[in-house]
């Protein structure tokens, strides 16, 4: 933020997730977000447009279009976002509020013990980070409160995934995100979607190399490789690294792209999108 208080374009990408090049094409297209722009030509935005933007990134996120949170208001974006109350979410948002580490902790034992895996992230992991991100594009938490949960998360999962073996038959998944994908909480939900089906997961995590990841493959000689996409990371820029990747591989190692991004993606041949938590 400079001394006028306006925000450059890639301080609002680092606050909202957006690139650039989405931020722009959306002002192109749907007339938002407004910029001002400096005598170099240069692009500042408020603090005003900053908060819209986020809940249209959050709403985006969650399958919306974006010529739909575009057009809609503030209040219509919130409802985009939650519609409707869901009360273990809410005890747990709480507790982020709060930053009692210790109950966060509890109620995602507790949640886990009565609804099993994959109704756990389905209903409260995932709507639990979108509560999180409509609360912080309000101001209403800071971003300690995201890194918190976020963390918090990341460990449970992981200690639950570990808690599963694999099972003959059920094959090895390398699991990352392409270069310059940083979101990480969807990777880890797919690493535990894996291992919970019996298959042998091994997660190389975000921002993995292409070559690397083929390397990677060759090495542990997995049977499937699963890229975790966010809805930010997306387009032809990701298509050209998916195509490489699958250039890469060994062509018996299948490809299967999951998350709200590749849902998003214009279909490639050879790889395959996963409509759930992870596809057999």
């Amino acid at each position: 933020m400079d001394q006028t208080g306006l925000r450059s374009i890639g301080e609002v990408c680092a606050e909202t997730g957006l690139t650039v090049d989405v931020v722009r094409a959306w002002e192109r297209r749907y007339g938002f977000p407004v910029s001002q722009r400096l005598p170099t030509g240069h692009r500042r935005y408020g603090e005003e447009v900053l908060g819209r933007l986020k809940l249209m990134a959050q709403a985006v996120n969650l399958g919306h279009k974006p010529s739909v949170a575009a057009q809609a208001s503030e209040a219509d974006l919130r409802k985009l976002i939650l519609p409707g109350g869901n009360t273990r979410v809410e005890a747990l948002f709480a507790g982020v509020v709060a930053m009692d580490s210790d109950l966060i902790r509890s109620l995602l034992r507790q949640n886990l013990s009565e609804l099993g895996w994959e109704p756990f992230l389905l209903r409260v992991a995932s709507p639990l980070l979108d509560r999180v991100g409509i609360a912080w594009a309000d101001g209403e938490i800071g971003i300690h409160h995201e890194h918190l949960i976020s963390e918090l998360l990341e460990d449970f999962l992981r200690t639950l995934r570990q808690e599963f073996h694999s099972q003959p038959g059920r094959g090895r998944v390398l699991l990352c995100t392409l270069p310059g994908e940083r979101h990480r909480l969807g990777l880890m939900m797919a690493a535990l979607a894996h291992a919970a089906l019996g298959a042998r997961t091994e997660v190389l995590g975000e921002d993995v190399p292409i070559a690397n990841i083929a390397e990677a493959a060759a090495t542990l000689k997995v049977d499937k490789v699963a890229v975790s996409m966010s809805v930010y990371f997306t387009g032809e820029p990701a298509r050209g690294l998916l195509r490489e990747l699958r250039e890469r591989l060994p062509e018996a190692c299948r490809l299967v792209i999951g998350g709200k991004g590749a849902a998003r993606l214009r279909s490639i041949p050879g790889i395959k999108k996963a409509r759930e938590l992870c596809v057999s």
